[in-house]
Formats: structure tokens, C-alpha cells, sequence
């Protein structure tokens, strides 16, 4: 395909709707491999049984609160590195660049504990897993806890190509990664009779092996080099990293939070009801693949721009997302609503969960459209460094809404009518989100208009 031909990519110039697919298109390949790893795993540990696919459920969260706090600070140096670039300042660019990867690091080592059984056992049941889940759990965790620090450097490595205009590269880190974790899933679950711990091993695996790939391509590849600073600033650019960066981290340990209480509603109604939400959750991974590409653009895009004082092509990327966002989430959404038994056959669910998950896939279905304009305005958030605002919308979507509407439903409707809290929520957290890029957008047409092209300072003044 022609956007596999260049890796770097001008974001300054150019058609807007063209540049921004052409770094669309391999974020989009780079999640649709990340999701399909996901969806593998949970295929291979559907097979083993309710416990094992509730225990997967359970663990989730955990890992993604990691990875929230590794993400976010790759959003953070990306915002910064490109707002840089575009503000011709290079060697500042670099160095939030090297000032970074410590600080990913150090994140994605906060889950050791677990490590131990005798924390990570009561842990696993008080989310609501009964003693033979915690157990399951317990067997997945060990060994994702321990592909989380390569997790957090395949994170860095992403934002330092991003930042750079490449999303070709960390396109074939995770093709490398979870194409191994393909291979080895079926080998270590069934042949070796791991069961789900051989799922979190070809996890561990295959994040190595991207490692490997990535850290090659940095040392010849990047004009940002692979490397731990530590100077005079090293902590200032950890506080600017951090100070776009953790709102990010927070915005999605929030929704992570806001999965974990609602797995605690659903325990109410046995593991067949915890199941079908993951199912339903994995499934719409898949769906806003193309929501979630533009959002990953947007990012760097938006960033360099705003470095360059440039509102109207920002703008611009906005509104050419927003467009193409919804009308792909309409046609998708369509066909999940009506052949939602096709989509789940390869788990092999049960009657029950097959019937649990057909209702939350199509009451979810009805949210698409209000989500795929979230994540323009999310992306729009992140890229100019005003992630304290994304922050606060999120989190109202997570813990205001989610949360309180899912268990008033469960008690006025039970397992029936628990679902219908994701479309009145996302509806609600779009009218709050909308109200807030009113304001970002004044602010981002004031910074423009009053610092031109290479004048905008480097340290985080955008909060």
C-alpha cells in the first residue's frame, strides 16, 4: 500500500484530510493488530470455561490502569516533542525525548506487588472473583505483570516515532509482537496445557520480541536517540511530561476504574453476565479501530500545528475527523446491531452469555456515534497539551455517569436492562465534552494568534 512507502510524514503541509489519514492509516493497522491480541487471547481462554473468561475480565483492569500511566506519558512527550518540531526547536524536542523513558518505566514496574500471591489473591476476589477466579486471575497476572516494563518501552518508542511523523514503524513492532502471540497462544494453552497462564506467557513473549525490533529501528531510524538523560532540566521535563501527560493517564485510569465497579455491579448475576461485557467490550475494540486511528493522528498532528501557531489547520483536522468518524461508526454500528451472534461465534459463548452479550453490543451500538466525536475532541485535548480539560470530561463520563447509571439500572431493570447505561452516558459525557472544547478552542486561537511560527515557549503552558 502506498502509506507503507514513506515513514516520515510533513504534518505542516499538504492537504489536511490526506495527512492526517496517511498517519491514520498505520495507527489503524498498529490497533487493529493490538486488538486482534487481545481478541485472540480472550478466543483461546473463551474456550476454557466461564471462570478462566471471568478471570481475563477481572485482570483487565488492572493492566490497563499500567497502561494508562505508561500511555499517558507517551502522550505527554508527544504533545511536547512535536510542539517543538514544529516551533523549529530540535534539541529541545530531544530532550523530552530522552527525559522520558525512565519516567515510563518507573510507571509500568507499579503492579510488582501482585506478584505476590498473597496480596494478589484477596486483591482478585475483593473486584468480585470467587476463590477459584482469583486463583485464574492470579495465573494471568504473573505473567503480564511481567511484559509490562516492555510494554512501557514499546510505548516510548511509538511517541518518539509519532512525534516524528512515522506511525509506519510501530506499525511493524506490533505486528512483530502479536503476530508471535498468535503463534504461541494455541502452543502454550492447549499443547503445553497452560491454560491461561500460557495466554499472559506468548504475551510476555511477544512484547519482547517488539522490544527488540523497535530499539533496533531507534538506533538508526530516529532523529531523537534511544537513551536515559539526566541534567540539570531532567526533572523539569519529567514535571512538563507529566503535567500533560498524567491527566491522560488519570482520564483512562478513570474509565478503567469506572470497568472495574461495573464488574463489581455485574458479579451480582454470576460470571455469565461479567463474560458477556467482556465480550461485548472486545468486540467494540474492533469497531472503533477507525475512531481510535484518527485519535492517535490527531495527537502529533495537532501538536506540530499548534508549535507552528497554525489554528486553521487544526481546525480543519477536526472537523475532517469528526466527519469521517461518524460515518464509519454508523456503518459499523449497523451491522453489529443487527448480526451481533455473528461477531461473537469464534469465543464460543454459552446460551446465557450469547444472550447477555447480544444485549450489551446493541444497546452500545446506539453510543457510537456520541463516542466517535468524544475521541476527535479527545485527540484535540491530548495534541495541544490541554489534557487537564480532557481529564475532567473523561472522568465525568466514567465515574458521574457510567458508574451511578449502571447501578441504577441493575436495580431497577436487573441484568436485562444493565446496558442501557452506555448510550445515555456516552450521550451525556458528549454535551459535556462539547461545552469544554468551546473553551480549548478559544484558548487555542488565542496561543496561535499571539505566538507566530517558532515563538510558542517549550515548557507546559497550555494547562
Amino acid at each position: 500500500m502506498a502509506f507503507l512507502s514513506r515513514r516520515k510524514i510533513d504534518m505542516g503541509q499538504g492537504p489536511v484530510a490526506r495527512t492526517l489519514f496517511s498517519l491514520a492509516l498505520p495507527s489503524m493497522a498498529s490497533m487493529l493488530f493490538h486488538t486482534l491480541f487481545h481478541i485472540i487471547d480472550t478466543v483461546f481462554v473463551s474456550w476454557l470455561g466461564e471462570a478462566p473468561m471471568a478471570a481475563m475480565a477481572l485482570t483487565f483492569p488492572v493492566a490497563f490502569i499500567v497502561f494508562a500511566l505508561v500511555n499517558g506519558i507517551g502522550t505527554g512527550a508527544t504533545s511536547l516533542i512535536t510542539q517543538n518540531l514544529g516551533a523549529d526547536r530540535p534539541e529541545e524536542a530531544k530532550a523530552y525525548g530522552t527525559s522520558s523513558l525512565s519516567l515510563m518505566l518507573l510507571l509500568s514496574s507499579i503492579a510488582l506487588p501482585l506478584l505476590s500471591p498473597r496480596l494478589a489473591l484477596p486483591f482478585y476476589e475483593s473486584l468480585g472473583g470467587t476463590p477459584e477466579v482469583a486463583r485464574e486471575c492470579y495465573r494471568y497476572s504473573l505473567w503480564i505483570i511481567a511484559s509490562f516494563p516492555f510494554m512501557g518501552f514499546s510505548v516510548f518508542a511509538d511517541s518518539l516515532f509519532r512525534s516524528q511523523g512515522d506511525t509506519v514503524t510501530p506499525m511493524y513492532g506490533l505486528i512483530i509482537g502479536n503476530g508471535l502471540n498468535i503463534v504461541l497462544d494455541p502452543l502454550f494453552i492447549f499443547t503445553f496445557g497452560w491454560g491461561i497462564a500460557g495466554a499472559a506467557a506468548a504475551t510476555l513473549l511477544g512484547r519482547i520480541a517488539s522490544c527488540i525490533y523497535l530499539a533496533s529501528r531507534l538506533k538508526g531510524h530516529s532523529e531523537i536517540p534511544l537513551g536515559l538523560a539526566f541534567d540539570s532540566s531532567f526533572f523539569r521535563r519529567w514535571r512538563d511530561v507529566a503535567a500533560i501527560g498524567l491527566p491522560v493517564s488519570f482520564s483512562q485510569v478513570s474509565m478503567a476504574t469506572s470497568g472495574m465497579l461495573i464488574n463489581k455491579t455485574l458479579s451480582l448475576f454470576g460470571p455469565a453476565a461479567i463474560a458477556a461485557w467482556m465480550l461485548g467490550n472486545r468486540i467494540e475494540g474492533l469497531a472503533f479501530l477507525p475512531a481510535f486511528g484518527l485519535n492517535g493522528a490527531l495527537v502529533p498532528f495537532v501538536g506540530y500545528n499548534l508549535g507552528k501557531g497554525d489554528d486553521g489547520r487544526i481546525r480543519q483536522g477536526m472537523k475532517a475527523s469528526i466527519a469521517f468518524s461518524m460515518a464509519i461508526m454508523a456503518v459499523i454500528g449497523f451491522f453489529l446491531y443487527l448480526f451481533p451472534a455473528f461477531f461473537l461465534a469464534p469465543f464460543r459463548p454459552t446460551a446465557e452469555v450469547t444472550h447477555l452479550a447480544t444485549l450489551s453490543i446493541r444497546a452500545s451500538v446506539l453510543s457510537y456515534l456520541f463516542v466517535a466525536v468524544d475521541l476527535v475532541f479527545w485527540g484535540v485535548f491530548q495534541g495541544s497539551g490541554y489534557s487537564l480539560w480532557g481529564l475532567a470530561a473523561q472522568s465525568i463520563r466514567a465515574l458521574l455517569f457510567r458508574v451511578p447509571l449502571a447501578v441504577a439500572f441493575a436495580r431497577a431493570w436487573g441484568v436485562q436492562g444493565v446496558w442501557w447505561f452506555q448510550p445515555l452516558s456516552a450521550a451525556l459525557s458528549l454535551t459535556v465534552s462539547s461545552l469544554i472544547m468551546t473553551q480549548v478552542l478559544k484558548r487555542i486561537r488565542l496561543r496561535t494568534a499571539a505566538a507566530p511560527l517558532g515563538s510558542e515557549p517549550s515548557s507546559t503552558t497550555t494547562r
